[in-house]
């Protein structure tokens, strides 16, 4: 998923679940910065470090190659495994809304009385939303991730729409050339671009191993994430009654045809965030009587806050915004590698 989902999805799932807008916002942030961090540790002013947990790299860094990045990045952030099938590999690729991700969005709503609550349930909602698009691929390079160019079949009603997703997928592909990091097509979805992450979109493949993928309709999958996105929050501002706005909150099945309309919107990022927009501010989501709109994503407070935390005290350091973040994150990727995978003896690292 991308910006429009990531985090204007997001704010406007946790507004209608009834979490003040300011608390939504830094869900919402968090639930995008996720896509922006690649912070490893800090060394503070007095000698101290902050261990940090990187939550991305750019798709085309040769980063992405180092087999540990991909276990400590790619797996517990972006690609879940979902434990189905014979081998390990096969259990590795992200599969929606399975067992395993349901169990880490209950261990994550357990912090709910942390420090770093809203920050966590923003990476929660991330890697969460991200198994009703990443399904299908893991964040281990495997040659289960390769799927033949050719067999790739796409529809939008647009034809404007179709030729700048293609032109889109062809940039992509030219850059994994001229990096001279080709591999990188078996990790993830590499080798279909950004396909997964455009809601409007219907798409079947088939994997180079003869795989087929079936019809993909990533508004159904999409509007599903949405579903569940709600109703996660709802446990958590159960938990939190302090952010609770009553009068704002509406039940799912009130707003669900709306938001289909939205995911079915075809366009570029510019395009589908309007749509999101124009929803909020009419009042079709959430109860909006000013008409308030979308505070833009801006991660300047996370990014400002990460240059400086060099420079910070120890005792300066919790008052930073980024701090919060890379606390959940940390917490979160713990969780995942340490006692969610090997709990299911799925195992990607081990830590001493």
């Amino acid at each position: 998923m991308q910006t429009d989902m990531h985090y204007y999805g997001t704010y406007a799932m946790a507004c209608a679940a009834g979490i003040l807008p300011a608390a939504s916002q830094v869900i919402a942030t968090s639930a995008q910065y996720v896509d922006d961090s690649d912070v490893f540790q800090e060394k503070l002013d007095d000698g101290m470090y902050i261990e940090a947990a990187a939550t991305a790299h750019h798709p085309i860094d040769k980063n992405n190659v180092d087999h540990v990045d991909q276990c400590k990045i790619w797996v517990p952030f972006h690609f879940l495994p979902g434990n189905q099938g014979d081998t390990l590999t096969e259990r590795l690729i992200c599969r929606m809304d399975s067992p395993l991700a349901r169990e880490m969005v209950d261990h994550n709503l357990t912090f709910a009385d942390s420090g770093f609550a809203l920050e966590l349930m923003g990476i929660t909602a991330h890697v969460y939303a991200d198994t009703f698009s990443h399904y299908g691929f893991s964040g281990i390079s495997s040659p289960l991730n390769k799927v033949e160019a050719d067999s790739i079949q796409l529809n939008a009603k647009d034809p404007k729409t179709l030729q700048y997703i293609i032109n889109k997928f062809s940039d992509f592909k030219d850059k994994y050339i001229a990096g001279n990091i080709a591999d990188l097509v078996a990790l993830g979805h590499g080798s279909v671009g950004t396909y997964p992450d455009r809601p409007y979109l219907n798409w079947n493949f088939k994997y180079e191993d003869g795989r087929t993928s079936g019809t993909r309709e990533n508004k159904q999958t999409f509007l599903e994430a949405c579903r569940q996105l709600h109703r996660v929050f709802t446990e958590f501002v159960q938990k939190k009654p302090e952010f609770l706005v009553k009068d704002m909150r509406r039940e799912f099945d009130d707003i669900e045809k709306r938001i289909s309309k939205i995911l079915a919107t075809e366009g570029d990022m510019g395009t589908r965030i309007n749509a999101w927009q124009r929803a909020v501010t009419g009042g079709h989501l959430f109860d909006n009587p000013e008409k308030n709109k979308i505070p833009e994503y801006d991660n300047a407070s996370f990014d400002a806050d990460r240059k400086l935390l060099p420079t910070f005290k120890r005792d300066a350091v919790e008052s930073a915004s980024i701090f919060q973040f890379l606390n959940a994150a940390k917490t979160h990727r713990n969780f995942v590698l340490d006692v969610l995978l090997p709990k299911h003896e799925l195992s990607v690292i081990r830590r001493m």
